[in-house]
């Protein structure tokens, strides 16, 4: 059972997983979200362990702990003392069971659509894509309707209890409203209900976020970031995306957007950006443009298959050659004065840098490291490790899936407290006791 985050999901299958926040709750959902979240946060426990954690009787902590198993959110293992410790008996703990419980995760764009399923133990199990132009909003649901179909009925073939879908959008969103707000590279696409949609297709919970969000979180939890609390990712792709990790969730904003890395502007007279703003990273570091550049050309010169030839770059810069770097090293200047800014305001712990920028390695990393000390306070900047991206395209389901693992087994509020339980508590009655 889990905790539903408010406004941003919605759809009634699989609820008997979901925690009822916000409604009415039995004494019995309450205490077995209890013993949830308890195994969540603190890991294997034994019986004994779990009623002194949670104050649950022991006879009605074993009738919880069965259903639950039965259920398939527990697991329970017999575990032979340890050798010299005096301890004869074996001892039976439980945990929760995450590599039976998965997400769906639909993610798109102006070219393609791809549809995956990722375990909550952080496996991804199923990806299929599609190569597809975008034609319009209405084309473009239809498609995600059936891609997301399809991982659902996919993560069912694996064995897996799909327990809610995330969407990963290429734009600006507002999470609350399950809506896409706006990408700039899909003419029309504003304001789309896209969690209204897959909800209603699916039956499941939906989750909306920016994929460069969900990257985030997926490096931070299985990736380049983990055991970090506080974590910037920044990527290139055919723009600069990004997403903030605060003490290992994602960091939203007022609507969910909080991250749009690619449009902090960087200087004040540099080339046109897509959003119709001038000097924003995502202009400076366009793949097109440090390829004209790499070329002598104006930087504003157009470059046909400009996606092949900036992966000729950067294995030229891998290779040493001085124009490729020299153009890098400049990129890694506006990089750097971009990520000071968020340093000063954010002090993270670590950076990571994702998509094409581990395709370039230390061609970028070298000049990033030498030029951030002039952006921000030292004592801010110090003890922050800045490394490449380790999860590639897995980062997105991954982080879905660690997003929706949080949630499932959130501790339950004590707003959440069934009326009979807060008098049971008040009277001092151990009985009533969770």
């Amino acid at each position: 059972m889990g905790r539903k985050s408010a406004g941003a999901g919605a759809g009634a299958g699989a609820d008997g997983l979901w925690f009822p926040a916000g409604r009415k709750v039995t004494k019995p959902q309450y205490n077995r979200q209890l013993v949830c979240a308890t195994l969540h946060r603190e890991g294997p426990s034994s019986r004994v362990g779990l009623h002194q954690a949670t104050g649950i009787p022991l006879s009605r902590l074993s009738e919880i702990c069965g259903e639950l198993i039965r259920d398939g959110l527990v697991r329970e293992s017999v575990v032979a003392p340890a050798e010299g410790s005096g301890r004869g008996r074996p001892q039976a703990l439980l945990e929760i069971e995450l590599r039976g419980l998965a997400a769906a995760v639909v993610r798109y764009d102006q070219s393609s659509i791809e549809a995956s399923v990722a375990d909550l133990a952080g496996d991804v199990r199923w990806r299929r894509r599609w190569d597809v132009p975008f034609r319009g909003p209405d084309d473009t649901l239809r498609r995600l309707v059936t891609a997301a179909k399809q991982a659902v009925a996919a993560g069912s073939a694996e064995g897996l209890r799909v327990a809610a879908v995330g969407a990963a959008d290429p734009g600006t969103v507002d999470v609350a409203a399950g809506r896409s707000v706006r990408a700039v590279s899909m003419p029309g696409w504003r304001n789309v209900p896209v969690v209204e949609r897959l909800a209603k297709a699916t039956g499941l919970r939906v989750f909306i976020d920016r994929g460069d969000g969900w990257q985030a979180l997926g490096e931070v939890m299985f990736g380049a970031g983990r055991g970090v609390q506080h974590a910037v990712f920044a990527t290139l792709l055919e723009g600069i995306g990004g997403g903030i990790v605060e003490s290992r969730r994602l960091l939203a904003g007022r609507d969910g957007s909080a991250g749009e890395l690619g449009h902090t502007r960087v200087s004040d007279d540099g080339p046109a950006c897509g959003c119709g703003g001038r000097g924003c990273l995502e202009a400076h570091l366009a793949p097109a443009r440090l390829v004209a550049l790499w070329r002598g050309e104006p930087p504003e010169a157009p470059v046909r298959d400009a996606d092949r030839r900036f992966s000729e770059m950067l294995a030229a810069a891998r290779g040493g050659d001085a124009g490729a770097r020299g153009v890098l090293a400049e990129a890694a200047g506006r990089l750097a004065r971009g990520l000071g800014n968020v340093v000063s305001l954010l002090n993270p712990e670590r950076i990571i840098l994702g998509g094409r920028f581990v395709e370039a390695g230390d061609a970028i990393l070298a000049p990033l490291n030498a030029e951030l000390p002039g952006y921000a306070l030292p004592e801010l900047l110090r003890g922050v490790d800045v490394r490449l991206a380790e999860l590639g395209e897995a980062s997105t389901p991954l982080g879905v899936a660690a997003h929706v693992r949080e949630l499932l087994f959130a501790p339950p509020s004590a707003a959440d407290r069934p009326p009979a339980l807060a008098a049971g508590r008040r009277a001092g009655r151990a009985g009533d006791e969770p």
